[in-house]
Formats: structure tokens, sequence, C-alpha cells
């Protein structure tokens, strides 16, 4: 996953570029949940059989420019989990 990316979509502008759909889903509901509008676009070219090409795997995450640098932040910060997530209680 890579972090900054600054492609620039109108007035969206994209703050994360990554090669997997279900890690550009996760920060745009974390964005989300933060009062930020996210959008994910999916631009990988997948056809069987093809090895993975991480130039035909692009996925991005935009926001309102205006907010970009703020959805950066929040995804930087990273997120805490839940209390008692991951404890091995049964």
């Amino acid at each position: 996953m890579t972090g900054e990316a600054r492609a620039s979509h109108g007035d969206w502008d994209a703050v994360l570029e990554t090669t997997q759909l279900y890690e550009a889903e996760l920060a745009a509901l974390r964005l989300r949940e933060a009062g930020l509008d996210a959008r994910v676009i999916d631009q990988s070219y997948r056809q069987e059989p093809v090895p993975f090409v991480p130039a035909l795997s692009r996925v991005r995450v935009l926001v309102p420019a205006d907010r970009a640098a703020e959805a950066r932040r929040l995804l930087a910060e990273g997120a805490e989990l839940p209390e008692g997530a991951g404890s091995e209680e049964t």
C-alpha cells in the first residue's frame, strides 16, 4: 500500500493508491467514519490467466481536494482496535 498518492481527478485528490481493492475499501470506510466523502476507483485490469502486474493493478481512494490533507493525516494515524478485539478469550 502506498500512502502518498497525489493524483488529481477534477475536484478530487487521490490520498491512497494500492494494488488491493479490500485495502482501498477499508481506507475509504475509515475516512467515511471520520465524516469525509471518499470514493474508491478500481482501475485494475484482470484477465485470467495473467501474472500479477502492479502497473495493471491500480486502486485509488479519492476525497474532495479541499479535504485531502485531513484524509492523509487520518490514514497516517491508523485506527485503534475496539475494546476486546484480538483477545484470546473464549
